[in-house]
């Protein structure tokens, strides 16, 4: 048996190894040397096995090559399994980035911020890179060169960089952040490039550079261009002749093709011979073997695998094949040789592989049918020994290629922006239920109204702004996604949730993140800069509803018409209140629909040329557009004499327009005096309201009935200066009692300041509209909230009323000139008809005229003077003391109503002694009586 060397402690010393004494002391002494010296130096530090490995990798160049050889067989393998899986797992959770999986999740996000859309080429490339280790696994050796693999980075960053740069986002970095584009390493090569020469020639740079690379990895040459063209071209020719029966025939006609015929032996050449050839015999199996293994002509191309004799030439013969019962497989006559798409990188040594990709052309040979051994052989049905690299030549079964135009990308449907966690908002045109109910003959038509088209903002400029609030937001550390979007006819209104449910990677619970509502309403000037708004509202939180709405400008807005809402169904539904008023179209673009009864009274304000007289002009048409004169009576008062007027001539006035101060403290006095005649008739019938009085009267006393009288005042600003006492006491009365009696007022000023709408006028206007105003404070005032200072003008309002919790955001009913003037006119010619017919009389006098007698001339002087008749009336006597003592006034005043009722003849000259006068009336109407006919 051999024995196996053992080490020097463990073998027996024999006589014959045993050295001489000498040299083992000498040896020891060495020894004792070394140790003493080395106990004598400073310790040392022991080397670390890094530095060691770190060095002998520098000192051995090929240390890197011969690492694999220490390997085990298993570590390629095992590596490939590692890649083929991470590629397989992170390809899946970037397809689905909206799953429960917490690691899923976390490698889509690092895959999507990393490389953004380019996540699924590193996925996929991380997959193919383990199924490539594998290949030689199976006698495949694939290998890249450093020019190749150069080529391949360069490819990758500008396809990064074109990712990122195409989608023109000013804010690079967030878009990044979101995992679109081109992720960070995009944004990288983006922003170098971006910063240097502009995004319309980085656009540039990086699809040269793209192009470039795929030019350089793939070794395209100009032979490869003129492959490709000269195939084109005879696809083009060979469709041509399919269409043309003509050609077919003759060339089918014509057609003789070759045969190809093995020799018997390998050593002599094959030839081609035609088919009317005598056909050998077949051979033996021993001969068939022989015959297998010839060589077949053109199919010495070079092979993807290396040749085992490391670097020599390969002569052009197969090696003889392993014996077997089935004869070898015959390779296909080879076709026209177009760029391969797979790298393979040939023997250094050979030199027809050094010239594979650049001298290796091959001439097409057509052969219809192979002669192997006197049997006939498809080329088309052998079975080839593995997948070849060079495409074949069309058949012609197979249909052409057909050049055109490209169809264009879809866009994505599972979210915004590539996200499926984001939502993508559709943009519908407006669609509106149109219901039109039978109208009075005596109403005009609808069609005098025009008709206005509303035109909705296209989708990409809804879903961009969308992105441009969440990543605004983001930027501040505000975590909101855009939930909703409300589209109006000019502005939008999108809705940010302040919460959001988020995933607790620790605990893997759910848990609820909120944001305070005050920090996305302190980035209203942030927003409005990313979104280059004119100017931007923030409704913190909307009433009703658990989101905060930002209301940004639509590029192009789009005009509201009065029309549009009188035959909407909502109006319809509301049609048979008299006093029913469309308004305008909120953020979403529904009709807004106001009841003046219901109200009952509505103050008006904002800025010189906001909208205000429109509102009014649009209020004014829309009640005389569904309401005859027996129905609705008016008044006007017209400060400004230019906007109201144009209204004279309607039938439903109770008279002219009134521009005059001083008429106008008369009009309310009467409206007032009005009021106080309406309860009366209520009080004599027990009825609530002007709806159960004339309900109560029926169709027989329709005579009888009330109409509702409703008060337009354009400018109160301008009275309130010149008579504020009178008018604050008047107004402030009629807002308090007018609702039950069936007078409304609707009272509009560009002044929303303290001093003109004041504490009592604003407690008794429940129903209030703000257009655009100059600062917050006269916000606050005609609305008690903020927001009127960032309206846009044209009709932009804000709408409280009230059984609102805030303010609505409305754009307002436009009407034109033309459209007003047609309706005015219908009505003056209606008048004159129903004069003509008898059915009604011409008031020559307004009602307010006569009641501005020489009792409200001198009422004038003392407001107290009706109370004066009263008291002396019901005391049937008139003295100054009684009149002093009764209405708490001094006596000067007393007496100067004493003067009064003397010059009215209400009371009888002055007694003697100073007793008390006689007065001449029963009663206050008989009062009023004597008035009117002393007038």
């Amino acid at each position: 048996m051999t024995k196996h060397p053992v080490s020097s402690r463990s073998r027996p010393t024999t006589p014959s190894q045993k050295k001489p004494k000498s040299t083992r002391s000498t040896t020891t002494q060495t020894r004792t040397t070394t140790r003493k010296s080395r106990s004598t130096k400073e310790p040392e530090k022991p080397e670390t096995v890094l530095p060691a490995f770190l060095k002998r990798l520098l000192e051995d160049p090929d240390a890197i090559r011969n690492l694999r050889r220490h390997l085990p067989g298993w570590a390629d393998e095992l590596l490939a399994v590692i890649l083929i899986v991470s590629g397989a797992v992170a390809f899946a959770s970037l397809l689905n980035a909206g799953g429960e999986g917490e690691l899923a999740s976390k490698l889509s996000t690092a895959l999507r911020q990393g490389f953004g859309n380019g996540g699924y080429l590193v996925s996929l490339g991380v997959l193919a890179g383990g199924f490539i280790i594998l290949l030689p696994k199976i006698g495949v050796q694939v290998a890249f060169s450093w020019g190749r693999l150069v080529s391949l980075e360069l490819t990758f960053l500008c396809l990064q960089g074109l990712l990122h740069i195409a989608e023109f986002e000013t804010e690079s970095r967030a878009l990044a952040r979101e995992g679109q584009g081109g992720g960070y390493i995009g944004w990288a090569v983006s922003n170098l490039l971006v910063g240097a020469f502009g995004s319309q020639v980085s656009l540039i740079i990086v699809s040269i550079g793209l192009v470039l690379g795929m030019h350089w990895l793939l070794r395209i040459r100009r032979q490869h261009y003129r492959q490709i063209f000269v195939w084109l071209s005879e696809s083009i020719q060979n469709l041509a002749a399919k269409l043309d029966p003509s050609t077919k025939s003759a060339a089918v006609e014509n057609q003789n093709p070759p045969t190809l015929e093995l020799a018997a032996t390998p050593e002599k050449p094959v030839e081609v011979a035609p088919v009317s050839s005598p056909v050998p015999p077949v051979e033996s199996g021993e001969e068939q073997s022989k015959q297998d293994d010839a060589p077949l002509p053109g199919l010495n191309r070079p092979s993807i695998v290396p040749r085992p004799n490391n670097g020599a030439a390969t002569p052009p013969t197969r090696p003889p094949a392993p014996p077997t019962s089935k004869p070898a497989p015959i390779r296909p006559p080879v076709m026209p040789v177009v760029p391969a798409i797979t790298s393979v990188e040939g023997n250094g040594n050979d030199p027809e592989a050094q010239n594979t990709d650049e001298d290796f052309v091959s001439e097409e040979i057509e052969r219809p049918e192979l002669v192997v051994n006197g049997q006939v052989i498809n080329p088309a049905q052998v079975q080839r020994e593995r997948p070849s690299i060079v495409p074949r030549a069309p058949e012609p079964e197979k249909k052409p290629i057909v050049l055109g135009k490209m169809p264009e990308p879809k866009r994505v449907q599972g979210g915004r922006d590539g996200d499926e966690r984001k939502r993508y908002f559709r943009v519908e045109d407006f669609k509106e239920r149109v219901k039109i109910g039978k109208r009075d003959d005596a109403l005009p038509p609808l069609e005098l109204l025009g008709q206005y088209d509303l035109f909705r903002p296209d989708e990409e400029e809804i879903n961009r702004n969308a992105s441009i609030i969440e990543n605004t937001l983001l930027e501040f550390d505000i975590d909101a996604d855009v939930i909703d979007v409300k589209v109006g006819p000019v502005v939008t209104q999108y809705a940010v949730s302040p919460v959001k449910e988020i995933l607790n990677p620790e605990t893997n619970d759910r848990e609820i993140k909120r944001v305070r509502v005050d920090r996305i309403t302190n980035l209203q000037g942030d927003l409005a800069l990313a979104l280059s708004a004119k100017t931007l509202r923030i409704e913190a939180p909307v009433p009703g509803h658990s989101y905060v709405g930002i209301e940004v400008p639509n590029k192009n807005p789009s005009t509201v018409g009065l029309r549009s809402l009188l035959e909407a169904e909502l109006f319809y539904n509301k049609h048979k209140n008299p006093l029913c008023i469309p308004l305008g179209r909120d953020v979403s673009g529904e009709p807004v629909i106001m009841d003046l009864a219901s109200l009952p009274h509505l103050l008006i304000a904002g800025t010189t040329g906001s909208g205000k007289s429109v509102c009014l002009t649009s209020i004014i048409t829309s009640l005389v557009m569904n309401n005859t004169p027996a129905l609705v009576r008016m008044v006007m008062l017209d400060p400004k004499r230019v906007e109201l007027t144009r209204f004279n001539g309607l039938p439903h006035l109770l008279g002219p327009v009134e521009t005059e101060a001083e008429r106008i403290i008369g009009v309310l006095r009467w409206t007032a005096r009005e009021m106080d005649r309406r309860y009366k008739l209520l009080e004599l019938e027990n009825a609530r309201n002007i709806e159960s009085y004339n309900a109560t009267l029926g169709r027989r006393r329709k005579e009888e009935h009330l109409p509702y009288i409703v008060l337009f005042f354009d400018e109160i600003g301008d009275l309130m200066m010149s008579h504020p006492d009178e008018t604050e006491t008047t107004v402030t009365r009629l807002a308090q009692k007018a609702r039950a009696a069936g007078i409304h007022l609707v009272i509009a000023t560009q002044r929303p300041s303290v001093d003109i709408l004041t504490g009592l006028i604003k407690a008794n206007f429940p129903g209030r509209i703000s257009f655009a105003v100059a600062s917050g404070t006269d916000s606050r005032v005609i609305l008690d909230y903020t927001g009127a200072e960032t309206l846009l003008g044209r009709g932009d309002m804000l709408y409280l009323a009230p059984d609102a919790a805030g303010p609505k955001r409305i754009q307002g009913c436009y009407i034109s000139d033309e459209e007003l003037e047609e309706t005015v006119r219908y009505w003056q010619n209606w008048h004159q008809e129903q004069i003509a017919e008898g059915d009604m009389e011409i008031e020559r006098v307004a009602p307010w005229e006569r009641g501005i007698t020489r009792l409200e001339a001198l009422s004038e002087h003392d407001p107290m003077l009706e109370e004066a008749i009263t008291l002396v009336c019901e005391a049937k006597e008139a003295s100054t003391s009684l009149i002093q003592r009764r209405l708490g006034i001094g006596y000067p005043r007393a007496a100067r109503l004493m003067d009064l009722l003397y010059e009215l003849g209400i009371i009888g000259p002055p007694k003697a002694g100073g007793r008390a006068r006689e007065v001449k009336v029963k009663n206050y109407k008989e009062a009023l009586q004597m008035i009117k006919r002393n007038r």
